[in-house]
């Protein structure tokens, strides 16, 4: 909306000082607004008045409102346009003041018109003819540009010039604005090309590279800008293998490759070639995009979870052997030196693992665990170090990647590394040594950046001994040991693990048992747990799905730790019944009870009281015991 108070009048003559002239603040918006109508202007304006001949023409350009945006002519002609038809830049050209003219009848009919001589309405403008043509685009009016002459007489070539600038002009805007799109559209292409994780290079059907991203030009070693325009093959000290599908025509997709560059640097890529056909269907080039494999491996292990989920917080118990072990562990994580945990089965072994991973400076790496002793001899080698493509039938195409490439960067756990096998161990001793690997059946040699953490429920120091493990690989991981003590040397624990076992078995089976009464507990504290934590969870699990209280009681408990219970509490009985006794009456009542305790059995009974059986028989005649 233009502000009255910022449009200045006219001076020049009487008739015409209600015609306006913008300020110079509102004319210059007004000027922005315009900025392609008059910069493609220009030139066809020129143009046309050199054509013509520059004394006695003027050649303006307005606004579709009919402002005054350009005006081209010779000094004097100017000045009289001036003075006449009002074309100084900024005027506000209005049909109610100019009458019939050629601009306002261009702008308002959207077509090419003339009006000459008398045919004006002004006297003023009788002298000069005009011919005017709008400026459209998509069939909207931009603007229009006029030619005007200091003369009455018609002029027949001067409407077509100026109909034949105002398509020109047209022509070019279109082409500026299609200028734009392209621009717009490269500069995306380029933004996304560039933050790419992966390396992006075309080359034409000569091999030459015609384009490389940043990503790209990093894992070739080359410099980006010097690169463009030479061949592919004299920039990297190898044959590229993208150069085959100039041959053959056909691509490929995610096919493993193990680069170095003349810089030293050496990548392990997954590369896919695209081939680019023209409408002819002749092949004009090729697109290369080539990734690192580590990228894609973190992907993988995010996907299938290949992560720690357990930490010190975890693990439940506050005796002080436990509390031993958790603090070389904690001091373990700390270190990126190998570490031993030794345990019984079912002690946790991988929940201290997972908890170092997750205390240590890997814990945003991967943490991949690997159970030697549940594999066949024949696939453990394949699952560790993985195989190369063609190293036996039936193997996926382009070989697959084992458990330490996949943990690279993070954590691998070697769960029963006693179970391994020792032709394994003898290419274990290599990943030790220098941290690399070689694919079953390949030759490439990758490096691994893994700590590894190993767990045996064996006493490997009299494996070793025994020629089942090797003392270099024990030696090597041997470096932080953890002892986890078996849950029958921590009773005192057993209170704590079993309410922290109940909250985790009640989200796996959705349950709400609160916790245990004290018959129960005492119960689970006089087992000997043989399969440790793994096995008081096993017992706790199938209690709670049958308890239908709040809290399990001994009813819920399976059979054998309650007759177990039960023993032990008459046996308790027993021993607090005699305190009370003199002493034959302790000797009678023992006598008594043991008789009937051995249903009879008067050697078992014997043994138990640790006397002959002719010295029992004595008794038992002493006091007129019969069986």
């Amino acid at each position: 909306m233009i502000d009255k108070e910022k449009v200045q009048p006219l001076k020049f003559k009487e008739e015409i000082t209600n015609n306006c002239i913008m300020s110079k603040e509102i004319f210059d918006e007004v000027v922005v607004d315009n900025f392609v109508l008059i910069e493609n202007a220009k030139i066809f304006m020129n143009y046309l008045l050199s054509f013509m001949g520059e004394r006695n023409f003027v050649i303006i350009l307005t606004d579709k409102k009919g402002t005054v945006l350009e005006i081209v002519g010779g000094e004097y002609i100017l000045q009289k346009s001036k003075e006449d038809l009002n074309f100084v830049k900024g005027a506000m050209l209005k049909e109610s003041l100019d009458g019939r003219s050629a601009i306002n009848l261009a702008i308002k009919q959207k077509s090419p018109a003339q009006v000459c001589g008398d045919e004006h309405q002004k006297p003023s403008h009788k002298s000069w003819s005009c011919y005017a043509a709008p400026i459209m685009i998509e069939e909207e009016i931009k603007g229009a540009i006029c030619l005007s002459t200091y003369t009455k007489e018609f002029n027949t070539k001067a409407l077509g010039m100026v109909i034949a600038s105002a398509k020109g002009i047209e022509n070019q805007i279109k082409n500026h604005i299609k200028t734009l799109k392209i621009q717009e559209q490269t500069k995306y292409q380029n933004a996304i090309v560039e933050n790419i994780t992966e390396g992006f290079l075309t080359i034409d059907k000569n091999g030459i590279l015609t384009y490389i991203n940043d990503k790209g030009s990093r894992i070739l070693g080359i410099n980006k800008e010097e690169s463009i325009g030479k061949h592919v093959g004299e920039l990297v000290p190898f044959k590229p293998i993208i150069l085959e599908v100039l041959d053959t025509g056909k691509g490929y997709t995610d096919r493993e490759y193990v680069l170095e560059n003349f810089k030293g640097g050496r990548y392990h890529l997954l590369k896919t070639a695209i081939p680019i056909w023209d409408e002819d269907g002749e092949l004009i080039g090729v697109i290369d995009i080539f990734k690192e494999i580590k990228y894609v491996k973190k992907m993988v292990n995010s996907m299938v979870g290949a992560k720690a989920n357990f930490t010190f917080d975890d693990i439940a118990g506050k005796s002080s052997k436990l509390r031993q072990s958790i603090k070389t562990a904690k001091k373990a994580a700390q270190s990126s030196s190998n570490t031993l945990i030794l345990g019984e089965s079912g002690t946790g072994k991988e929940l201290f693992a997972q908890a170092i991973h997750n205390r240590s400076a890997r814990r945003n790496g991967p943490f991949i665990a690997i159970n030697c002793a549940a594999m066949p001899k024949e696939l453990i080698e394949i699952e560790l170090f993985g195989y190369a493509s063609g190293a036996f039938t039936g193997g996926i195409k382009g070989g697959r990647p084992g458990k330490f490439e996949l943990a690279n960067g993070g954590t691998i756990f070697l769960d029963e590394i006693g179970d391994m096998p020792i032709s394994v161990q003898a290419k274990l001793l290599r990943v030790l040594q220098d941290r690399k690997i070689v694919r079953v059946g390949g030759d490439n040699l990758f490096s691994v950046d893994v700590r590894i953490i190993a767990a045996t429920n064996k006493n490997l120091y009299e494996a070793c001994k025994n020629d089942e493990f090797r003392w270099d690989i024990y030696y090597r991981l041997n470096v932080l040991t953890i002892h986890i003590p078996p849950l029958r040397e921590r009773p005192e624990d057993i209170k704590e693990i079993t309410l922290h076992l109940i909250r985790k078995v009640n989200k796996r089976i959705g349950k709400a048992i609160k916790g245990i009464n004290e018959g129960a507990l005492k119960a689970l504290e006089g087992n000997c747990w043989k399969g440790n934590v793994r096995e008081l969870e096993n017992v706790l699990e199938r209690s709670m799905n049958i308890c239908d209280e709040e809290h399990i009681t001994i009813e819920d408990l399976p059979e054998a730790i309650k007759q177990k219970h039960s023993q032990e509490v008459e046996h308790e009985g027993f021993q607090e019944k005699i305190k009370l006794m003199s002493l034959e009456e302790m000797e009678k009542e023992l006598i008594t009870e043991t008789l009937m305790y051995c249903k009879g059995n008067v050697s078992k009974a014997s043994k138990i009281l640790n006397v002959s059986r002719n010295t029992l028989y004595n008794k038992m005649g002493k006091y007129q015991l019969s069986i």
